[in-house]
């Protein structure tokens, strides 16, 4: 019976709601209006599924059940196991950032004409500043620029980028498919996503930002995106947010990102080639329509994981900056061994794919060797330089 599996399945903060409905085996987010749910449709196999539709369209799903018949969890993509529960989790003491609904937008004749006047200066864009004056809120021009599915969309708190280059400066955590860590430029073809990118002070922000779109289908065919922004929650009182600018960019040398090896498309985007801007549009917080509903995450795990692996680095007295493998010589103490054996079980948690040997020679030599994806290597290199050459 399909009643089976209904329940709650989670991974992290992420949330699926399984249940029967009209017939059907559906999955719903939170914030995924009725209708709109991913369908479950069985395949003959014991407790395996397809998605038929949804973010993860055509992905293999496999329920996982205990030696008792217990249901344990649910395995998506053969790379993401959600843990079961009949109840839905508790909720936490401040807002999550899920679920989040674009703002309805009604494109009449007279917005089209203007938009579509200010789209040919985008196309004969050559990196410079677009002067936005019509009277329309600028996400509204911005889901117009990607409806025309010509465009790439990258947000930044720098203003006067000429040539993004495809050197990384910050890494995707908890990443097993790789698909965020490629030595490249990202963006997506999404206009609002990246919003959040232009107007979020990560300079001063602690921690961890969590954010992204997943589109959702009905029956119908209509599709709609559900956002979700979420910054350290410690920082949800004290105003992060600064002005930036969104960069539009042509999408010729762009490829899509897979979610997963077994099925579903990301929205993230990246190009392993230099690309110039088309224009740059100035953002003011007050540009980014989910301000005010962007939600707190607990990042206590990840700021430790930071201030251990500062001790490991300000203990490097000497590298050998690999491309591959990241080789530290140590000024070893007990406390730094310590300091060692708490870092690397939790670095792996949220760099599942990164490798780590701690190496005694018989000189008294100690080395600490990292490898791992090219974005990880690319930033803990620099780390290591600037730390040796201060």
């Amino acid at each position: 019976m399909l009643q089976t599996y209904e329940g709650y399945y989670s991974l992290d903060t992420f949330l699926l709601d399984v249940r029967v409905r009209n017939g059907r085996l559906t999955s719903a987010a939170p914030g995924v209006p009725e209708g709109y749910e991913m369908i479950l449709e069985p395949t003959g196999e014991p407790h395996a599924f397809t998605l038929v539709r949804g973010p993860m369209a055509d992905a293999p799903v496999v329920f996982n059940f205990d030696d008792g018949g217990k249901l344990t969890s649910v395995t998506v993509g053969g790379d993401f196991e959600l843990a079961y529960s009949n109840s839905p989790p508790p909720k936490p003491d401040y807002p999550t950032g899920q679920g989040l609904l674009p703002p309805e937008m009604q494109l009449d004749a007279g917005k089209e004409a203007d938009f579509a006047a200010l789209l040919d200066e985008v196309l004969g864009g050559n990196g410079r500043i677009l002067t936005y004056t019509l009277p329309y809120p600028k996400h509204e021009f911005l889901r117009y620029l990607a409806a025309q599915e010509k465009f790439i969309f990258h947000g930044s708190a720098k203003p006067d980028i000429e040539e993004f280059s495809t050197r990384r400066t910050s890494m995707e955590l908890k990443d097993r498919s790789g698909r965020g860590n490629v030595q490249g430029i990202y963006g997506t073809h999404d206009g609002l996503w990246p919003l959040f990118f232009a107007v979020v002070n990560r300079s001063k922000l602690p921690g961890s930002i969590r954010n992204g779109v997943q589109y959702f289908q009905n029956d119908a065919g209509d599709e709609i995106g559900v956002y979700n922004f979420s910054i350290n929650q410690e920082w949800l009182d004290k105003e992060p947010w600064h002005s930036g600018t969104l960069y539009v960019l042509p999408r010729e040398t762009f490829r899509r990102m897979p979610l997963s090896a077994a099925g579903g498309l990301s929205n993230e985007w990246v190009s392993e080639v230099p690309v110039k801007p088309l224009v740059r549009i100035p953002i003011s917080p007050e540009d980014f329509p989910f301000l005010d509903q962007v939600g707190g995450h607990d990042d206590s795990e990840l700021i430790n994981l930071g201030a251990l692996g500062k001790q490991i680095t300000e203990a490097t007295t000497n590298a050998d900056l690999g491309e591959d493998c990241l080789k530290m010589k140590l000024d070893y103490t007990a406390e730094l061994g310590e300091t060692i054996l708490q870092y690397i079980p939790l670095a792996q948690k949220y760099i599942p794919t990164a490798r780590f040997v701690l190496r005694f020679e018989p000189e008294s030599d100690v080395w600490l060797e990292m490898s791992g994806p090219p974005a990880v290597m690319q930033v803990m290199r620099d780390r290591v330089e600037k730390h040796l050459n201060d």
